[in-house]
């Protein structure tokens, strides 16, 4: 009878410290916004081009190299069930980024025999990409969450494109000199997907900062012969608020 009474005593015992411990891995809040700045780091692509001068292919090889880059970021969400919620997030950058030019010219008088000349250009990026998430959110401690996210991802890409050199020469033209390139702005739009990690402090109970971890992906076509990366991985923080 005594270890029957015991038994009850730890039963109850248990019951009342997993309470609190049931109580803190529910997430009670309906909704979240997030605002945030980010930073993405240096990336690069090359592309070839052969535009034809005087009645020959020329070879424009360029190394597109975009350096690290800060961004803004918001997002938004509501609890469908639990721990579970659904959300959208918008990410934006703009960079003015460098080329490193390197070409073959044709001959005016002769065919086969290029001159190589090389230069820099100054190009410009930007890329917006819209996140569709379901988010998992995990109460670590009472002022501390976590939330887990993944889905699908819409990213739109205006590049500066390389199309042609622009050269100085002078008679008998056997050599050139690189005056500029010639630059086209592509824009293009692909599916990709993003998954990432954001951890919360609030300190209030519906104010807080935050910081969180991002990767993202898509191949996106700007041409026939050109398709460049979006996305990336970044990390970011700001204001986090719930409702």
């Amino acid at each position: 009878m005594l270890s029957i009474r015991i038994a009850a005593i730890l039963l109850i015992g248990l019951a009342g410290a997993s309470a609190p411990a049931r109580a803190q891995s529910a997430w009670t809040d309906r909704g979240f916004v997030n605002v945030s700045g980010f930073f993405q780091p240096s990336s690069s692509f090359s592309n070839t081009v052969q535009p034809t001068d005087f009645a020959e292919p020329s070879v424009v090889d360029t190394t597109y190299k975009t350096g690290s880059v800060p961004g803004f970021e918001a997002e938004g969400g509501a609890r469908l069930w639990r721990n579970l919620a659904i959300g959208v997030g918008v990410s934006w950058f703009s960079k003015d980024t460098a080329g490193a030019v390197s070409a073959q010219v044709p001959h005016p008088f002769f065919f086969n025999k290029p001159r190589a000349v090389s230069g820099d250009a100054n190009l410009s990026r930007d890329e917006t990409a819209v996140h569709l998430e379901a988010l998992w959110m995990v109460p670590l401690a009472i002022r501390w969450q976590l939330a887990l996210s993944g889905g699908p991802s819409w990213f739109s890409v205006h590049q500066d494109v390389v199309s042609d050199v622009a050269i100085t020469q002078t008679y008998p033209y056997d050599s050139a000199t690189f005056a500029s390139a010639t630059t086209v702005h592509r824009s293009a739009s692909k599916a990709g997907f993003n998954a990432g990690a954001d951890v919360t402090f609030l300190l209030r109970p519906r104010v807080g900062l935050g910081f969180g971890v991002m990767f993202s992906h898509a191949s996106v076509p700007l041409d026939d012969t050109l398709t460049v990366d979006a996305g990336g991985a970044h990390v970011g923080g700001g204001l986090r608020v719930r409702f």
